[in-house]
């Protein structure tokens, strides 16, 4: 068996993944930059996440019943059809619009991504797998905001570059896409006329809701409100820091997939937590030790990710997968804009108590997963080699 690194699976994952992060972070960039919402700043920051929203849902819902493959083979055309928009847009409604077709598209993608990995990634290296696709997403948001970075001085060639990258790599990722095989699993779940979930599974569902609000309104309230709010002078080298220390730290996936998942979800989570209480007792954000801090958050911040979206992708029947995923990753993303509403108003006293117990939250979930032994990770089953032979077959790629 090849390396998951020498397939066009893994590739076709991860340039997909890459994408939803940096389209993601074009509307949270780029719109608050623009005029469109003037002093409703908190309506540019939440218009991504609405986006993002209505997309995951939608994707989760789709998948289940179309199946994985014909989502991602025609996600290409919900790119260009942004691009187009944003690079022919005569006004902000158009922009809007446009950004809300790359929103959608890339939430429909990544929780169908997130699907399909647990169902055509070969078992034997599927955990290393899927945390070394998952660093794509941190490439993905490194990449814009290191083009964020060197242009935020002159709009129109920004703008013009971020809307250019997400269709190349669409286009790029296309030949890939359009040679993926259908999951078996889903197909063979059609045919049953009864489906059963695991006996645990409200323990699962809070515990893996806990884990998505917990990331995702941490690291989005850490990278976008709390610099745009607090330190709009640094907000992009803000950005930069945070998604250069997390990809960093996601090079090392593949060691820490040897790392039992329990245990990474607990490094994370309390190492991000203790970081995050350091920020809150420093105050003032421009001090060294600040910048410290937050890199050691953001690397953590990264190791619980990877766990954390391989964990609540693992824990379901095909049949029902797609659509659990989406409910989990909805929950994260209504808390996180439940929390930029509030976020408006509220001094950074405030502010910083409230984003270090986002963490705390995620934190006390990976000890109640910890303590409880009824989560199983399928990684840890032992799996007899016919059977990896066997689902290896059903990718044409390999």
């Amino acid at each position: 068996m090849r390396p998951f690194w020498h397939t066009g699976t893994f590739w076709a994952f991860a340039l997909g993944l890459f994408l939803n992060a940096y389209v993601y972070g074009i509307a949270a960039v780029a719109l608050l930059r623009s005029a469109l919402f003037g002093s409703l700043a908190t309506l540019g920051m939440a218009w991504a996440p609405a986006g993002f929203l209505v997309g995951i849902v939608a994707g989760g819902v789709a998948a289940d019943r179309y199946g994985r493959r014909i989502i991602l083979a025609w996600g290409p055309l919900g790119y260009v059809t942004g691009l187009l928009g944003l690079l022919w847009a005569g006004g902000p409604s158009m922009v809007l619009a446009s950004s809300l077709v790359l929103l959608v598209t890339a939430g429909v993608e990544s929780n169908t991504i997130l699907t399909y990995s647990q169902e055509l990634l070969p078992l034997a290296t599927r955990r290393q797998a899927m945390y070394a696709e998952l660093n794509f997403v941190n490439l993905g948001g490194l990449a814009l905001a290191a083009v964020a970075l060197a242009g935020h001085r002159s709009a129109p060639p920004l703008h013009h570059l971020l809307s250019l990258v997400p269709v190349g790599m669409a286009l790029l990722s296309w030949p890939l896409r359009t040679r993926l095989s259908e999951s078996r699993l889903w197909r063979e779940s059609r045919l049953r006329t009864r489906q059963t979930l695991p006996h645990d599974y409200r323990l699962r569902f809070l515990v893996a809701a806990a884990f998505s609000f917990s990331n995702t309104a941490g690291f989005s309230l850490l990278a976008y409100a709390f610099g745009h709010e607090f330190l709009p002078d640094h907000f992009h080298h803000l950005l930069f820091v945070s998604t250069l220390s997390a990809f960093l730290a996601g090079l090392l996936a593949r060691w820490f997939g040897r790392l039992s998942p329990k245990f990474l979800l607990l490094l994370g989570y309390g190492m991000a937590s203790l970081s995050a209480f350091l920020i809150l007792q420093i105050q003032t954000p421009h001090r060294p030790e600040f910048w410290a801090a937050l890199l050691v958050l953001s690397a953590f911040t990264s190791l619980s990710y990877l766990a954390e979206d391989t964990f609540k992708s693992d824990l379901w029947p095909s049949a029902v997968r797609a659509r659990v995923i989406a409910a989990v990753r909805a929950i994260g993303m209504a808390g996180y804009l439940g929390l930029l509403l509030w976020e408006q108003r509220a001094p950074l006293s405030h502010f910083v108590p409230v984003m270090v117990g986002t963490w705390g939250l995620g934190f006390i979930a990976a000890v109640v997963w910890w303590l409880a032994g009824r989560l199983t990770f399928q990684h840890d089953r032992p799996v007899s080699e016919n059977r990896l032979t066997h689902r290896s077959r059903h990718n044409k790629l390999r």
